[in-house]
């Protein structure tokens, strides 16, 4: 094929940024059409998706079409099956106090016995339902009105993401504790990359900040994503470190997509939406309740390989993500001054339980390099480089 007939033909494929601009929506809100399999690309890569000039033209007409009612223009779109199955999903969950263990067990106990499908629609699923649950239809069809208005109020570059779909990390979809959805925004794809989560206390010393920078750095040097929880202190540090330095980060939240808490990592937050991903597990209908916060350590986990505690008390919530990261069978990596401190018993029996010390940051990068899915990650001169650098 010759030089001008290439380039012709590429004037009619169009990368994702390209696309997006050419529907006039974010990159974000074009990745959920293509989940949706309502955009199919013609190429799709770990890094790169491209698309054809004339499919994205049977969508602008739809797109242009939503304009003319702009109070829906921005709205999350609940027009599909998929996002209708998650809202009458989470309208069950209402009545089980937000539990996803007991919510599961109560749809597959009805799925064998009653034959509950999804897809059957609200005049036969409500009946049903409502029966089951001892609860009047009114009752139900309430609670399924106030939570299909809370989807609503969700932004249009949210992305929803089911288990089992391709989009859903493969590492956390392995654990028991995987949420049956997450509410994505920012960068969808980092989910299916190498990560480790970098935590610890809200109110850190100045020194465990110092060092979270350093690890941070290091480890995106070598193009690992790393993750924390979006909270104050050692937090708030290893997603700073990652956009300080060009890197990715993933911020797993205990709130709803749509809330910012703390409010003061309002801007943090919405920073990592446009550079990186945010991550949540609960739907906008919930209250934000003292649990979720333990409850999403274990999807912050389960989407990682390792995780680091650079400072916590024997209180600190770090410590439920050391439980869920040694019963999924993660590596837990705890400083050695945390574990010489007489001050504090949990690094002791951490370490009996199976995490692993370290003293510099050589250390750090060698216990991670003993896991088979990071040895083509570091080599002898990378060793070399940080050799001396002491992170104790």
């Amino acid at each position: 094929m010759e030089r001008k007939e290439i380039m012709e033909l590429m004037q009619n494929i169009f990368t994702s940024s390209e696309a997006a601009e050419y529907l006039n929506i974010s990159t974000q809100r074009l990745n959920q059409l293509v989940h949706e399999k309502r955009i199919d690309p013609i190429k799709v890569s770990k890094s790169v998706m491209l698309f054809l000039k004339s499919d994205l033209e049977k969508r602008k007409i739809v797109n242009v079409s939503n304009k003319a009612n702009p109070q829906n223009a921005d709205c999350f779109d609940i027009n599909n099956s998929f996002v209708r199955d998650a809202i009458l999903y989470y309208t069950i969950q209402q009545y089980f106090n937000n539990n996803d263990k007991r919510t599961c067990q109560f749809i597959e106990q009805i799925q064998k016995v009653n034959n509950f499908d999804f897809h059957r629609g609200l005049p036969i699923n409500i009946p049903l339902l409502s029966s089951l649950l001892k609860v009047s239809e009114k009752d139900f069809y309430n609670k399924y009105t106030r939570v299909k208005e809370s989807f609503l109020s969700l932004p249009n570059d949210v992305v929803l993401v089911k288990k089992g779909d391709d989009i859903y990390s493969k590492l956390l979809a392995e654990t028991k504790e995987a949420a049956p959805y997450l509410f994505l925004k920012g960068n969808v794809h980092l989910l299916a990359e190498k990560s480790v989560c970098v935590v610890g206390s809200r109110n850190a010393s100045l020194d465990s900040m110092e060092k979270t920078e350093r690890i941070v750095k290091s480890l995106i040097q070598r193009n690992i994503v790393v993750n924390a929880g979006l909270a104050k202190g050692i937090d708030t540090a290893t997603h700073r470190s990652a956009l300080k330095y060009g890197g990715r980060t993933i911020a797993v939240i205990g709130t709803p997509i749509n809330q910012y808490y703390p409010k003061e990592n309002r801007n943090l937050q919405m920073e990592i939406e446009k550079k990186g991903l945010v991550v949540s597990q609960f739907p906008p209908c919930n209250v934000v309740n003292r649990w979720n916060f333990p409850t999403r350590n274990a999807t912050m986990s389960g989407i990682s390989l390792a995780t680091i505690i650079m400072e916590a008390g024997e209180t600190s919530g770090a410590l439920k993500q050391a439980d869920y990261a040694l019963k999924q069978g993660r590596d837990v990596l705890i400083p050695q001054s945390t574990i010489n401190n007489p001050l504090i018993k949990w690094p002791t029996k951490y370490v009996l339980k199976g995490a692993f010390a370290f003293r510099t940051l050589k250390e750090v990068l060698e216990i991670l390099n003993k896991n088979e899915l990071l040895l083509d990650l570091f080599n002898k001169s990378d060793m070399e480089e940080i050799s001396d650098v002491e992170m104790d």
